[in-house]
């Protein structure tokens, strides 16, 4: 995926303000709202220092309770996620985990005051409870409008983060494509072996992930 997608991800994260939401999507909104209240706190009081492995902590301890890695994976693997034995499962949830961690800390780095309209939100679907949030980022310099579309789905009493979309393409979707043909070509445990050791170096599956 390029580069904007987390860079958008973070945008949204750091500049939410609240739309006129249905009442349905309403408690999906006061989530996000509520985290990004807490990262712009953590940002602010940082503000002009640079952004150290403890602020990246402290960022993605607000932000990760609030993303459902479970879900993401079940679609990100698709048909191999049926493939795949239940321990197989619980490793990509965490490898994958720890691949948004570090692609997501990363781009901490590159938000340089963009701003955000909420356009609309809506919800998709009711069994299962499923919400999105429609917005805008406007860039600085007079670039053009990247349209956002999270995707968030009610489990465990909570709405949680599950896929967004951005400027039409779809994280989820990309990383599938990206996994998929390593599952097709070499199989499960090559896939897992693969972002065992770009985890152990830091890394990330390959170069599209990487970009994510």
């Amino acid at each position: 995926m390029r580069q904007i997608s987390f860079v958008a991800l973070l945008v949204v994260l750091l500049t939410w303000t609240l739309p006129a939401a249905a009442e349905d999507t309403q408690g999906a909104v006061t989530v996000v709202q509520q985290l990004t209240n807490s990262v712009l706190k953590v940002l602010r009081s940082n503000e002009g220092k640079p952004i150290t492995p403890s602020v990246k902590k402290e960022v993605a301890d607000i932000v990760l309770p609030h993303m459902d890695f479970t879900t993401m994976s079940q679609y990100v693997m698709a048909q191999y996620w049926r493939q795949m034995s239940p321990a197989q499962q619980q490793e990509f949830v965490a490898l994958f985990k720890d691949l948004l961690v570090r692609t997501y800390s990363n781009s901490l780095n590159h938000y340089h005051g963009q701003t955000v309209r909420i356009t609309g939100s809506q919800q998709i679907s009711q069994n299962p409870p499923v919400a999105q949030v429609n917005m805008v980022i406007r860039q600085n310099g007079g670039g053009p409008d990247v349209p956002v579309i999270y995707a968030l789905l009610y489990t465990n009493n909570t709405w949680r983060i599950y896929n967004t979309y951005i400027d039409g393409v779809s994280m989820v979707l990309n990383y599938r494509q990206s996994f998929g043909q390593i599952a097709a070509s070499r199989g499960i445990p090559a896939l897992l072996q693969d972002m065992k050791a770009k985890d152990d170096v830091g890394g990330a599956p390959d170069k599209r992930a990487a970009a994510a």
